[in-house]
């Protein structure tokens, strides 16, 4: 093994009152890998130690910072590991996100999350969030981060890309549409890139859909290469139109 550059963190020491829990939660919350018996772990760019002949450190002292990918999804996971958030995340210079959580030990540790830009994050009015949520996981692999029968988050690849919210239930904000209008009207659920777009036309099928425009090539044959991809058209069980598109230049034309 390299030693580490001069100046460079190598080898770091935290202090744990139950070797296994600890283990299992810096695995979880950081994606380290442990011993659940001994404490040796590996993390990016160090190693280290999980031991109990250290005192836990608190509030006062040092203050270890690791990077997390997202920050609501590490604080999430810090909770369901035994972790406790402390106060709420602070945004700092614009640039990153900060918050202070403890281990299951009592450690105070802070996390590092990156300022993301704006991005799309559609919601739609459902009769049956449950029914909804499945029909959209089987028809591309989606994967539920909520669950329940008022609201659900549906991930692609750890990103959210569609949320279902029941057409009567109010949460905070009122009513998400007026129950006794048509739903669905004059909306287009558009998922590119959909790399298994052959077997999105199976499940389709599979799920009976109403097909509005079987698979075809956009643009159309012999009219060039614009985004170069093939589309399905269909209905989902409340009447959305959703577009299910190949990734773009799979359709080259010679």
């Amino acid at each position: 093994m390299k030693h580490p550059s001069h100046g460079q963190i190598g080898y770091l020491q935290l202090p744990a009152t139950d070797i296994a829990r600890s283990a299992a939660f810096y695995e979880s919350v950081f994606g380290w890998v442990a011993d659940h018996t001994l404490g040796g772990f590996e993390a990016p760019g160090m190693i280290g130690q999980l031991t109990t002949e250290l005192g836990p450190a608190g509030a006062g002292g040092p203050v270890l910072w690791i990077c997390v990918d997202d920050l609501y999804p590490a604080l999430r996971r810090a909770i369901a590991a035994g972790g406790a958030v402390r106060d709420r995340p602070r945004l700092d210079g614009g640039e990153r996100w900060l918050a202070e959580i403890d281990d299951p030990a009592g450690n105070r540790i802070g996390l590092v999350a990156p300022v993301r830009t704006a991005a799309p994050q559609t919601m739609i009015a459902v009769r049956d969030v449950e029914a909804s949520s499945r029909w959209y996981q089987q028809l591309l692999g989606l994967q539920s981060d909520h669950g329940g029968p008022a609201y659900e988050r549906l991930l692609a690849d750890g990103t959210l890309v569609l949320q279902l919210h029941h057409l009567g239930v109010e949460h905070h904000h009122g009513p998400v549409a007026d129950p006794d209008r048509e739903i669905g009207n004059g909306a287009l659920l558009w998922f590119g890139e959909v790399t298994d777009f052959d077997g999105a036309v199976t499940r389709a099928k599979e799920l009976d859909a109403a097909i509005l425009r079987a698979p075809h090539r956009n643009p159309p044959e012999g009219q060039g290469n614009g985004p170069a991809h093939r589309e399905l058209w269909i209905k989902d069980p409340d009447g959305y139109t959703v577009v299910i598109a190949s990734p773009d230049g799979e359709a080259w034309e010679n």
